[in-house]
């Protein structure tokens, strides 16, 4: 196995991106590190007195006001949810400790608790000096980022991000993306499905087929952790896929409340699809208490089909089940009408405008962002794709060969929605979900209800229509 640099998947309003760079061979955007940008700046007589400095480890220099910084006594408050950690960010905090001295008090929320947590942190003003999310704030605009978080667009590390376009929201960088940008899948299990006769499926009535000849033999065919509703939300990533192919100015016209997502026949088939293959016992005899900790067992063991998985997946489970990474395939999300790979959204780092520490946690960032580090953080996550230039990362068999169908055209991906249109409230809407997945709603009611609920906060965000 090769370590190569992978491309970026760009997650503004532009459903465009360069050729994604598989782990055979691909050519490598070299990336200006700060060192770089610093000699670049003094042949040019530049002043660059505000870039970040450290001296003898207890002393740094502000990126804003020159002045040094007083690394001693600090403990920087973090939050953020177990779920979103990643396995290099200890080693991240340590090394920025042994240089500066400098703790970490990190708060470590349980998943299914952490977003209303959140949420409840921001309406309070309760905010830690870094706070991680696990996207922008198109997607969590309780996040209020002009009155609650700081400007980091003119930091320096933002030269390094492939395109910088892609993590702007009205014209501004809010959190610094450490994080994978992963590709979510449909995770096959080969041996389940050659043990019963099956080949892996390339649309979703294949898929639906395959699933009725493993409930016949006895087996689960779908394992989808739906008692945590992030996972149900996460199915309606591609819900208006289709249809954007069809009308590019999709996005704007629901952001003008001239479409709605009742009104997309994709949306609508997402949810539909969740409650017939409930009821028709695809799901297992309770899938509301399924977990995505318990996705790990059920793969494993080869007690299921299929489940939910992502690039970075592969690497856990490899992890835990050793061998299992080679008896996987991640397909598209055959549901809906879509058929397409999930491309989600970087997880983001912000700092409260409230927080004690501002300068040194912007001292911080600018740390974590030397390439050193940040081949470093990768290394350990695995990851595909990120959102920095050169960063070079490992893959295992799952996720290469799903680059390798991305570069070849053979398939495609698509942006969740919630990352794209605004007045967005994910939560609610995987609440939403998980209703009609149990039956309490039908799609349709639940689509209008969602419907409802995003005009509520476009109203309240001053957009025009609603």
């Amino acid at each position: 196995m090769k370590s190569r640099k992978f491309m970026a998947l760009l997650l503004g309003a532009s459903l465009t991106i360069g050729t994604l760079a598989g782990c055979g061979g691909s050519e490598k955007e070299t990336a200006k590190t700060t060192e770089q940008a610093a000699t670049e700046a003094s042949d040019k007589g530049e002043d660059k007195s505000e870039e970040t400095k450290t001296t003898d480890g207890t002393e740094g220099i502000s990126q804003d006001s020159g002045k040094a910084l007083d690394y001693e006594g600090v403990t920087l408050s973090v939050v953020l949810a177990q779920g979103w950690d990643t396995p290099g960010r200890e080693a991240l905090f340590q090394k920025y400790t042994d240089k500066t001295g400098v703790q970490f008090d990190v708060q470590m929320l349980p998943d299914d608790m952490a977003s209303e947590l959140i949420k409840t942190k921001f309406a309070t003003e309760e905010l830690p000096d870094i706070i991680l999310n696990s996207g922008s704030v198109i997607e969590h605009t309780y996040m209020l980022p002009d009155e609650r978080l700081v400007d980091l667009t003119e930091e320096a590390w933002t030269d390094q991000l492939i395109s910088k376009d892609s993590f702007m929201v009205d014209g501004k960088i809010w959190g610094i993306p450490l994080g994978g940008q992963g590709f979510f899948a449909f995770a096959v299990n080969k041996k389940v499905f050659a043990d019963n006769g099956l080949d892996i499926p390339t649309s979703k009535e294949e898929l639906e087929q395959c699933f009725e000849t493993l409930k016949k033999n006895g087996v689960q065919p779908m394992y989808l952790a739906s008692k945590d509703p992030w996972v149900v939300g996460n199915m309606t990533s591609g819900g208006i896929q289709k249809a954007l192919d069809k009308d590019p100015q999709l996005i704007e016209k629901l952001n003008k409340n001239e479409v709605k997502y009742q009104d997309i026949p994709g949306m609508v088939e997402v949810l539909e699809d969740l409650r017939r293959w409930n009821e028709a016992g695809y799901l297992g005899d309770n899938t509301m208490a399924d977990s995505w900790d318990g996705e790990y067992q059920a793969f494993g063991e080869n007690k299921c089909g299929v489940t939910i998985g992502l690039t970075t997946w592969d690497v856990t489970m490899e992890e835990k089940y050793p061998g299992s990474a080679e008896n996987m395939e991640l397909i598209p999300f055959y549901i809906g009408d879509s058929d397409t790979y999930f491309a989600g959204t970087t997880a983001q780092w912000y700092i409260p405008k409230s927080g004690k520490y501002v300068d040194i946690v912007k001292d911080f960032f600018q740390f974590a962002a030397e390439q050193e580090n940040l081949n470093a953080f990768y290394g350990a996550m695995g990851e595909a794709s990120t959102p920095w230039k050169d960063v070079e990362v490992d893959c295992l068999a799952p996720t290469k060969q799903l680059i390798e169908k991305l570069n070849s055209g053979e398939y495609s991906y698509h942006f969740g929605h919630n990352s794209l249109v605004q007045g967005q409230d994910f939560d609610g809407l995987c609440k939403l979900a998980q209703e009609v997945l149990i039956g309490n709603k039908t799609a349709q009611e639940g689509v209008k209800e969602y419907d409802q609920m995003r005009a509520q906060i476009a109203k309240a965000l001053g957009l025009s229509g609603f």
